[in-house]
Parts: C-alpha cells; structure tokens; sequence
C-alpha cells in the first residue's frame, strides 16, 4: 500500500497539471484570506481596529474554505481520471485487491489534504500575527487550549470535504460525482436553515458542517463532551461514504 501512495506523491509531484493545481490552491487560498480581511470596511461596514484579535483571524481562516473547495475539485479530478484515461485496468492489474487500492487512494488523499491544510494554516495563521502587530492589536497565544482546538478544526476541514469527493467519485466514477456530493454536503445545511427551526435543529445535527463548526465555538466547559460528539459525526460520515464508494468499486466491472 505504502508503494501505491508513494506513486501518486511521485505523480503529482512530476506532472504539471496537478502541481500546478495544487500551486493555485496555495496562492488562491491565501488571496481570499487577505482580501477577505482587508474589505472588512465594505463587506461588514467596520474597521479593521474595531475587531477583536479573535474576529481578526476567524476572518483571515475564511481563506481555508478555498482550500476546502480547491481540494474536493483536485480529488475529483484524480479519482476520475484512473477511470477515463483507463489507468484503472493497469492499477489493478499490479493491484489486484480492490479494497488495497480504494485505501491507498483513501490514505493519499488524507495525506495530501493534511499537508496542503496544515501548511496553508500555519502560514495564514503567521499572517494574521503579523497584521495583527502592524495595527497594534494583541497577539493570538498559538497554544492556548480553546484557539488550539480552533485550528485543529480548521485543518480538518479540507481533508473531511476531500474524503467525501474521493470516495463520490468512486461511487459515480466521474469527477463531477465526486465534487457534487462533496460540494452538497458542505453547502446543504444552507437550504435546511430556512426552513422551521424545530426541523432545520434536527437536521442540522446530523450534517457535519455543525459538527466542525464545534471546534470554532467550542469553549473551556464543554470541551470533552462537544468534541466527543463532533468527532464522532465526521467520522460516520467518513466511514459511510467509504463504504458505499468501496462497495461499488468492488461491484463495478472494468
């Protein structure tokens, strides 16, 4: 398994188009987090020196979600092309184990979100500390116990939503299989917040945009049990969505 990781590492690392998508992603994600900030005045009618610190960087973060959608689009686009380009056939040809294969592309996947996620929080992160000296406000404490857990929620994000596009375009085998499960998932809870309250509150509960918005809001009474609970919802919608993708790779005949 390690070796098939290793080969789709070795092929976005060598081939233009998905380094360069990647690229895109990086430059893309920070922009909107900059320009996000930046057009607080029009966009909110305040001034950057009104914000507190905290307000600051929720709405640099607001970059990330760029990540998440860049992902999804870069993972759908992977999946798809082993079944368009006919790469399949030689994969498992070398892999004849089809549950190997799903997992391998699974755990790439995980991998690569992770690094993207991690690395573009990190430097966004950087960022607003350094906005925030130049405007004289005071400086987040990076391992203080509720903005920690803010940023672990905030990298896992991305790699949630890919996992979700990797395991749609399995199931569809196409690309936008993949992207429009994901990106239904991700912007469903939007459609359900019109409706009454005593449906949307039940609703909402099950989706997992609730549940990642728990390590945001989080607070230093609540911890265990909320991240419990919030752990627990990704994952099931992990787990289920594998299991449906994995069941119908297996089925499919090539």
């Amino acid at each position: 398994m390690m070796h098939l990781i290793k080969t789709d590492f070795k092929k976005i690392t060598y081939l233009s188009g998905y380094r360069n998508f990647l690229i895109a992603t990086f430059l893309l994600s920070i922009l909107f987090g900059i320009t996000f900030l930046f057009t607080i005045d029009i966009t909110q009618g305040k001034k950057l020196t009104e914000l507190s610190s905290i307000e600051v960087l929720d709405i640099t973060l607001l970059g990330i979600d760029v990540t998440a959608i860049m992902l999804i689009i870069f993972t759908a686009n992977l999946i798809s092309k082993e079944f368009t380009t006919g790469a399949i056939h030689t994969s498992l040809a070398i892999t004849p184990l089809r549950r190997k294969y799903f997992m391998s592309k699974i755990l790439f996947i995980a991998i690569l979100s992770f690094l993207v996620s991690i690395t573009l929080t990190c430097f966004i992160f950087a960022i607003n500390q350094f906005v925030l000296s130049i405007y004289n406000l005071d400086r987040l404490p990076l391992f203080e116990q509720t903005l920690f857990i803010k940023l672990i929620g905030i990298i896992i994000m991305p790699i949630f939503y890919s996992l979700l596009s990797a395991a749609g375009a399995f199931y569809m085998k196409s690309a936008s299989g993949g992207i429009t499960y994901a990106l239904g998932v991700m912007f469903l809870p939007a459609l359900i917040k019109m409706f009454p309250a005593n449906f949307s509150d039940v609703t909402l509960s099950i989706f997992p945009e609730k549940s990642l918005h728990m390590f945001s809001e989080i607070n230093t009474n609540s911890i265990s049990s909320s991240l419990i609970y919030a752990v627990l919802i990704l994952m099931l919608w992990i787990l289920i969505s594998c299991s449906l993708g994995i069941r119908k790779f297996k089925k499919s005949n090539f």
